[in-house]
């Protein structure tokens, strides 16, 4: 949630109304979520009002679950999706991406399931224009309160609206007021001038945005006084026609903002005026200071002052993210338009967004391409490697940039040919930072804008890549037939093309769904293409990881020597490589194919140096999947005491990273080998605890293995009519989860 708005006045009647909604202790009646609809004009002050509310409400210890904050910029080109909302909604509850389910129907679910396990929790929905945006969002329980603002009324949703309206007269002054005495105690403007600080409210309309920025130009220019600025107010005449609104205040003057902006870009000094009509051009929410010297085409030392005085005058606002150090700085969508009205209006400024944005894309896909190289763990190839610290530096590059990158990626539709080809491009290097962060629904949709400008402009190389990308993205949603059509069209493409390398990946890609596809033999041969082709030209990094898929599906099909072999050549090329994360990878591959053939002592080593490269790079998902594979091999080898510890530690590792289907994965392993070593009241318990977890997220397999543990606890303790019962209700479990064989068997066990 975002810090509670400074200097906050005027809005008595809208507080007591809105706090009255969210107040627990005045229900619906009829146990339905309470959902409040603020509406208003465009700079209305509808965040600062649903912000302000939020910190009071929070102070009073209303939402005991915790204040989560999205953005959904309906007002913007590309509006945040409910399906886009949502993954930020869940990474704030504390789900990690690796873990996000592949299709929304599922994060939705989820969502909900995570709100139903927490004390009452406020969302705050900011910036929708289409219900679409917040219907699918809406809390599952009554306790929870929801809060959307919009400059629309939203009315099909089941919710209160709160009308917001400009300021009154008097509030107008005072919020410009305490603007000014916030910066300076002392400040004499009000007292002096009292008549010129009521002309400037009046031209402002007494909208909340226009007299903060006015309030700001007033502490810029201190020597200037309020009169002189009001008479510049008066004179500027022109209007932004997209940021209007029909009809009159109460005094009948019309709601415009142009003339507050004018006159602030008119007083920048040219630089700054460059500075800030290029920042108007920024794709994403907000942007790091190395994006925006590039987009200035200027020096980092040279582009700070400028910003202090943008930060001056309100036209931007520093930040620092949260667990960053980083500042970025973010404009209002309303001064976005803003900007972008200007340029339209003059050919040589129109140019120089123009090439502004060209230079942008550029720098973006440079930047993805050389992240790219540091997940996949490769030296950056053709391009200078902007991470020096690695991988960690560049996914926290690419996280903080991610909104930019992504609306910029879909400016493949641009009819500037120069800058759709570069959109074409981002879109082709970014995809492997995004697979990273499983944004497969955004992946889809950049895809299939990239392949359209690809065929516009008949680049294949740029559509060859792209149908690769669809093709892996439409595999990690399950779409596996899809998947492998785009695939072997992009495997064509490459083979036209004499791309051996791209044509060997797209081979292996094909492999892949076709295993997926349970068509196994095809698999194989496939695979021994892709890796023949990999060998013969010399890509020891394709053909690495062609041996390590080859060498997984070999084990699985029960052909652990061969996959021994695979899985042992492909650790070769890590260890040389010294990506240690992908030796660790192939280690947890290598221990999972020993045990398989029973090697459990070389099992055991392979696992603990993979836990071991795991806790050495702060891969504490991975180490804590490591720990409860361990844990599960020290099981069959009788060495039960390491088990529960291992299994332990798994546990309290995914219960601290969020993951709650992998806990409850660790609680039925823990209970597993309690029952083993005869701690039967502790197996219950964790198997239990596991049940719990999976019915939550509704994996109804899950919740049957974790009755058939229960069942066990009960028969070793003779207790037949309760095993009996959890029988049945195991078998029911499976029936749910569609796994007929599973439920006839506990059938059969609950009638024994």
């Amino acid at each position: 949630m975002p810090a509670a708005p400074a200097g906050f006045t005027g809005r008595d009647a809208e507080v007591r109304e809105l706090l009255s909604a969210l107040d627990p202790a005045v229900g619906q009646g009829d146990g339905s979520v309470v959902v409040s609809v603020v509406t208003g004009l465009g700079g209305v002050g509808k965040t600062a009002l649903a912000l302000h509310i939020a910190h009071v409400a929070w102070e009073r210890g209303w939402f005991a679950g915790g204040a989560l904050f999205v953005n959904l910029h309906g007002y913007d080109n590309l509006p945040t999706t409910a399906d886009h909302a949502v993954l930020s909604l869940l990474r704030a509850l504390g789900v990690r991406d690796s873990d996000l389910p592949p299709t929304s129907d599922e994060r939705y679910a989820l969502y909900r399931s995570e709100l139903s396990r927490r004390k009452p929790v406020l969302i705050v929905l900011d910036n929708a224009s289409d219900p679409a945006q917040v219907a699918r969002l809406l809390p599952g329980r009554a306790g929870h309160r929801l809060v959307v603002t919009s400059r629309d009324a939203l009315d099909s949703l089941p919710a209160r609206q709160f009308a917001v309206d400009v300021l009154t007269p008097e509030a107008a002054c005072s919020l410009i007021e305490r603007a000014l005495r916030q910066a300076a105690p002392a400040d004499r403007h009000v007292a002096a001038e009292p008549d010129a600080i009521r002309e400037l409210a009046e031209l402002c309309g007494h909208l909340p945005l226009a007299l903060l920025i006015v309030s700001a130009m007033l502490r810029r220019r201190r020597t200037r006084s309020a009169a002189t600025l009001a008479a510049e107010l008066r004179k500027a005449t022109d209007r932004v026609h997209r940021l209007r609104t029909p009809g009159v205040d109460q005094y009948d003057r019309e709601l415009d903002l142009r003339p507050v902006f004018d006159v602030m870009y008119a007083r920048l000094e040219p630089e700054q005026a460059r500075v800030f009509r290029l920042l108007g051009q920024v794709p994403g929410e907000d942007i790091g200071l190395g994006v925006a010297a590039n987009l200035a085409n200027l020096r980092a030392s040279e582009l700070e002052p400028i910003l202090d005085d943008l930060t001056a005058t309100s036209l931007i606002t520093p930040f620092v993210p949260f667990a960053s150090v980083d500042v970025r700085w973010r404009m209002h969508d309303l001064l976005r338009l803003y900007t972008r009205a200007v340029v339209t209006e003059d050919p040589q400024l129109h140019e120089e967004a123009t090439a502004a944005r060209r230079r942008l894309l550029a720098f973006y896909a440079q930047a993805a391409l050389s992240a790219a190289a540091h997940l996949n763990g490769e030296e950056p190839d053709g391009v200078p490697d902007m991470f020096p610290r690695g991988r960690t530096q560049a996914l926290s590059w690419c996280d903080s940039e991610r909104s930019g990158m992504l609306v910029a990626s879909l400016w493949t539709e641009s009819s500037d040919d120069v800058e759709a080809t570069r959109a074409v491009r981002l879109a082709s290097v970014l995809r492997t930072y995004l697979r990273w962060c499983r944004a497969f629904d955004h992946l889809v949709i950049m895809s299939h804008g990239a392949i359209t400008a690809a065929r516009r402009l008949d680049d294949l190389a740029s559509e060859a890549m792209a149908w690769s990308g669809l093709g892996i993205t439409l595999g990690n949603l399950g779409r596996f037939d899809e998947a492998l059509k785009a695939n072997h069209r992009a495997e064509r493409l490459f083979d036209r093309l004499g791309d051996r390398k791209g044509q060997a990946r797209a081979l292996k890609d094909m492999a892949r769904e076709q295993s997926a596809l349970e068509r196994f033999e095809e698999a194989i041969g496939t695979y021994t293409r892709s890796l023949q082709t990999s060998d013969d030209v010399g890509d020891r990094l394709g053909a690495a990881l062609v041996r390590r898929d080859l060498g997984d599906l070999l084990g699985r099909l029960g052909r652990h020597r061969e996959a021994y072999e695979y899985l042992t050549q492909s650790r070769e090329y890590w260890i040389e490589a010294g990506d240690k994360s992908g030796e660790a990878c192939i280690h947890h591959d290598l221990g999972h194919a020993l045990r398989q053939f029973g090697r459990f002592e070389e099992a055991f080593v392979a696992y603990t140096h993979a836990l071991g490269l795991n806790a050495e790079l702060a891969e504490w998902d991975e180490r804590a999947w490591g720990l409860n594979k361990l844990g599960e091999l020290l099981r069959i080898m009788g060495r039960l005491d390491g088990s529960v510890v291992a299994h332990t530690r798994a546990s309290d590792w995914f219960a601290f990273l969020g993951d709650s289907h992998a806990e409850a994965w660790s609680q039925l392993g823990l209970g597993t080998t309690l029952l083993t070593v005869g701690r039967i009241e502790d197996a219950r318990e964790a198997a239990l605890h596991a049940r719990c977890l999976y019915e939550a997220g509704g994996r109804w397999s899950g919740v049957g293995d974790t009755l058939q543990c229960i069942a066990l606890t009960y028969a070793s303790q003779l207790r037949s009519t309760e095993a009996s019962a959890a029988w049945a209700a195991a078998a029911e479990a499976y029936e749910r989860a569609g796994a007929g064989d599973m439920a006839d068997e506990a059938r059969r066990q609950a009638q024994a």
